[in-house]
C-alpha cells in the first residue's frame, strides 16, 4: 500500500500536476499554462493549495485563503475542494477539510467560511458531515454580461 500525504503545492512543477484535478472541477480552465499562471497569481495574493499525494499523482486539493470580514472576523475561505473521479468515497475531502479546519485554529480564525453551487449535493453532505452550517446565499453579478 502506498504512503499518502497531505502537503503544499507550491513549485511549478506541483501547479502542473495538479491541474488534472483542478480540471475536473472547473472544467472551462482548459489550459494548463494559463491554470499556472492564474495559481501563481493567486498564491502572491495570498491562496495556499495542500493537496493528497500518492506515489504517483494528486489525489485531492484544497486552494484556501485568510480574510478579514467585519462581519465575522478573521476567517479561512476554501476557494476550492477536488477529489479526483477515481477517488471519490474514501474520505479525502473530508481529510482536507480538517487538516484546514485545523489551520484554521491555529491561525486563530474566527470562521472556515466556503461557496457551493446550488446542485453539488454530495460535496453538501461532506460539508454539513463536518459542521458546516447553510447560513447565507452568495449573488454575484457577471459584468462581462452587463451592458457599458
Amino acid at each position: 500500500m502506498e504512503s499518502l500525504q497531505i502537503r503544499k503545492i507550491e513549485s511549478i512543477s506541483d501547479i502542473e500536476n495538479a491541474y488534472p484535478a483542478f480540471r475536473e472541477l472547473r472544467p472551462h480552465l482548459t489550459d494548463k499554462e494559463v491554470f499556472v499562471q492564474m495559481v501563481l497569481q493567486q498564491i502572491s495574493e495570498g491562496y495556499s493549495i495542500h493537496a493528497i499525494c500518492s506515489d504517483k499523482e494528486i489525489i485531492a486539493c484544497i486552494g484556501f485563503r485568510f480574510f478579514h470580514m467585519l462581519a465575522w472576523g478573521k476567517i479561512l475561505y476554501i476557494d476550492d475542494l477536488i477529489t479526483k473521479r477515481d477517488f471519490h468515497g474514501h474520505g479525502y475531502g473530508d481529510k482536507l477539510l480538517k487538516h484546514v479546519i485545523q489551520i484554521a485554529k491555529e491561525e486563530n480564525c474566527d470562521q472556515v467560511h466556503l461557496d457551493t453551487g446550488y446542485l453539488r449535493h454530495a460535496a453538501h453532505f461532506v460539508y454539513l458531515r463536518n459542521a458546516f452550517e447553510l447560513n447565507c446565499h452568495h449573488l454575484a453579478l457577471n459584468l462581462r454580461n452587463q451592458p457599458n
